[in-house]
């Protein structure tokens, strides 16, 4: 306390800080189970046909994925993930995709399949599947090969909150380390007192840092992309386990993607067992079913 006189004042607590590499850590020692709900707005460069219409009715396109599931987290991070995605796009972006399509474009007939219906994504024992018209014709499951157990999980989120690495560079590098306002966790449920890291960083730094930003570009970067700069934020609760996840970037230039603001919420009060499913057959591995497929150097 202060002494002023003969008046004692108390002194302020200071919020102490909390350790989200410890946190996770132990999570993933405890194999815990999450629930995600994540919703991105990106944006398109503008397309022409839409700037040429009458009032500008239309607009610049501008999709919303929607992202939610279970993960359970092991060794390493996420070892297993069953995820459903759903993409709003406009009414008028859909018409001109069609119409792309419709040309012989392959990406935009992806887009259009996309937007066409809930997608669902799976991985467990190292193994990624795959439901939906983007990966093939037909109903049920099929199989896209070897994968990590995050690759259901990422690709609109570029930050892996569960993997060690990536955490210990951006508590590294933050600018911001304190405590934080409330946030709300995957339910919707308002938690008071939080922790917040933020900062800014590049595509080429968290590209070297982070194992699962290198598995979602496929292990390549494009010299261009690795000058992205964005913004980040990672919240937790006191005790260091993660709420939210924020990241936001819209570059200058002419890239695919003209950028996107990504935020993702998580719960810990849930229980998940998830099996790999029945397949019919392998899939087909379609653009756009993440948005960092915008960023991915095509295999030749």
């Amino acid at each position: 306390m202060i002494v002023l006189g003969l008046t004692a004042l108390p002194v302020p607590a200071q919020a102490t800080g909390v350790d989200v590499v410890a946190a996770v850590t132990r999570l993933q020692s405890q194999g815990a189970a999450v629930k995600i709900y994540q919703r991105t707005s990106a944006g398109w460069p503008a397309d022409p046909r839409m700037e040429a219409l009458p009032m500008r009715e239309c607009g610049r396109r501008a999709d919303a994925p929607v992202v939610t599931g279970l993960a359970t987290l092991g060794r390493g991070g996420v070892v297993a993930a069953d995820m459903k995605r759903q993409v709003e796009t406009s009414e008028c972006a859909l018409r001109f995709l069609k119409e792309d399509a419709a040309n012989g474009d392959q990406r935009a007939a992806d887009q259009v399949k996309i937007a066409s219906a809930v997608h669902r994504m799976r991985t467990v024992g190292g193994r990624l599947y795959v439901s939906g018209p983007a990966y093939g014709s037909g109903t049920g499951w099929r199989t896209l090969g070897k994968a990590p157990g995050g690759a259901a999980l990422y690709g609109d989120q570029i930050i892996d909150p569960f993997d060690v690495g990536t955490l210990k560079f951006l508590v590294k590098t933050a600018t911001i380390n304190k405590a934080g306002p409330p946030e709300n966790d995957a339910d919707g449920r308002r938690v008071s007192k939080t922790w917040q890291y933020r900062g800014t960083t590049t595509f080429a730094a968290l590209f070297r840092a982070s194992k699962p930003f290198r598995d979602m570009l496929g292990g390549r970067l494009d010299p261009k992309a690795g000058k992205i700069s964005f913004m980040w934020g990672v919240h937790t609760d006191r005790r260091g386990v993660p709420v939210t996840v924020i990241t936001y970037w819209w570059p200058r230039g002419d890239y695919p993607l003209a950028g996107a603001t990504a935020a993702t919420r998580y719960s810990w009060d849930v229980k998940a067992s998830i099996a790999a499913p029945a397949t019919i057959g392998p899939g087909r591995d379609p653009y756009s079913d993440d948005l960092v497929d915008a960023y991915r150097i095509p295999h030749r």
